[in-house]
């Protein structure tokens, strides 16, 4: 469950413009230039990159700019879909999450991506961040579906998809091996329930 406390903050600013999305402990915020060193700190971590096949390892400082630079420009659109995960009560990043993920395969469909600081494994955070963001992309970007798949090894990422609604709907053929060497892939997927309000 998200524990959604605020889903409705769309266009507050938290240094710089862009959607907020509060949950009961996280805001999902645009990235911020103060963000560059625990951005690099923890997204140059193996740990992470091995599972996030678009990480570039090693993670530099001007990869991190780039990122941020490309958030920011994003989140200037008024319909961004790249989002830092920041802890509520410190604002410290602690994660990125976004509907704009790789698809694996080369679909246009929507596709979720997120990652997390080790040091913030085993709290719910990516839940909480994924389902906060899953629900504005179906609620207010108006998405049909938004699909999602994982490493066949990442057991806890595969239960963060389905505690989140999406549906293992099979598996895909990789048009990029993963870092472990894997050419297919599990298939998440969710859809909007009816007519959006």
């Amino acid at each position: 469950m998200a524990n959604r406390s605020s889903d409705e903050a769309a266009g507050e600013a938290t240094g710089t413009s862009g959607v907020v999305i509060e949950t009961a402990r996280l805001r999902v915020r645009s990235y911020r230039d103060d963000d560059l060193a625990d951005l690099v700190a923890l997204a140059g971590n193996w740990e992470i990159a091995r599972w996030v096949g678009t990480l570039p390892h090693p993670y530099t400082e001007a990869d991190g700019r780039e990122w941020i630079a490309r958030v920011q420009e994003n989140h200037a659109t008024g319909r961004p879909r790249r989002f830092a995960i920041a802890l509520k009560k410190t604002d410290r990043l602690i994660g990125g999450v976004g509907l704009d993920g790789t698809t694996g395969d080369g679909s246009e469909e929507p596709a979720l991506g997120y990652w997390l600081g080790q040091p913030y494994w085993g709290n719910g955070y990516a839940r909480e961040a994924a389902a906060a963001v899953i629900d504005y992309g179906l609620r207010n970007l108006g998405l049909e579906t938004i699909r999602a798949y994982t490493d066949p090894g990442n057991a806890a990422s595969q239960k963060v998809l389905l505690h989140c609604g999406l549906q293992n709907v099979g598996e895909i053929e990789l048009l990029k091996p993963t870092h472990h060497g894997e050419r297919r892939a599990p298939l998440f997927r969710i859809s909007r329930p009816g007519p959006s309000a």
